[in-house]
């Protein structure tokens, strides 16, 4: 039962360190319109998603999560600090991934589950519209800025920027699913999709598209059903 989380977490931040480190010697593929964003961005946010998704094992273990939180988090600011995009890369979504697992365990309650991604999703697409997309930004370093991850482009430069914040409540909801009985296999297949589907739509549709409606969607649609008795059990915390 440890093993395979800790294979899958070894596997998903080692694929995601070595795509970081690999994309800017890959050749850049041109093409018509964003081609080279979507073929940089969709990788990298899918392989930081993994990152966060891997973390959900280790959801009740407050203990862990802060010592992961703290660890990780100085870990990522000397990182940052010291200007490796790939380091910072790993750390971040390791820190942001616990910081929202811990903050789901501390707001272990039916109905926040359901609120926190509601709210939430209000707020960010509030504060994006009419805004440019940070996400798929190529303009300026960003890599000394903790509370974003560097996108790396093919062939050199930066495909874009991913707000910390959209980590920490992508390992909010994920904890969230998994600890108050929703569909955890779907469930986590939406998440992990969630992210590198709200660059394809910005793509798509040229527009400023907020990715944390996009994660609570994701977290939300395939349990609808299930929705009415998680309200019912407001006040409840689980055992």
């Amino acid at each position: 039962m440890v093993r395979r989380p800790a294979a899958l977490l070894i596997a998903a931040y080692g694929l995601a360190l070595a795509y970081f480190l690999v994309a800017p010697a890959l050749p850049d593929v041109g093409g018509a319109g964003d081609l080279n964003t979507a073929v940089s961005d969709v990788p990298a946010t899918f392989l930081l998603a993994s990152c966060v998704l891997v973390l959900v094992p280790a959801r009740d273990d407050w203990a862990a999560l802060a010592l992961i939180v703290a660890g990780a988090g100085l870990l990522a600011g000397a990182v940052t600090v010291a200007g490796s995009a790939p380091l910072a890369g790993i750390t971040k979504p390791l820190f942001a991934g616990a910081a929202g697992m811990l903050l789901a365990r501390v707001l272990a309650d039916p109905a926040v589950a359901i609120a926190v991604p509601l709210f939430a999703a209000g707020i960010d697409a509030g504060s994006v519209a009419g805004g440019t997309s940070q996400l798929l930004s190529r303009a300026g370093s960003g890599t000394h800025d903790f509370l974003t991850v560097y996108l790396p482009a093919w062939g050199g430069g930066r495909a874009g920027l991913l707000g910390l914040a959209d980590l920490i409540f992508l390992g909010f909801f994920a904890a969230s699913a998994w600890r108050f009985g929703m569909r955890r296999r779907v469930t986590g297949a939406a998440l992990l999709a969630a992210l590198p589907a709200t660059v394809g739509i910005q793509l798509a549709v040229d527009t400023t598209v907020p990715a944390i409606p996009v994660l609570a969607a994701a977290l939300l649609l395939p349990n609808l059903d299930r929705l009415p008795a998680l309200a019912r059990r407001l006040g409840e915390r689980p055992a």
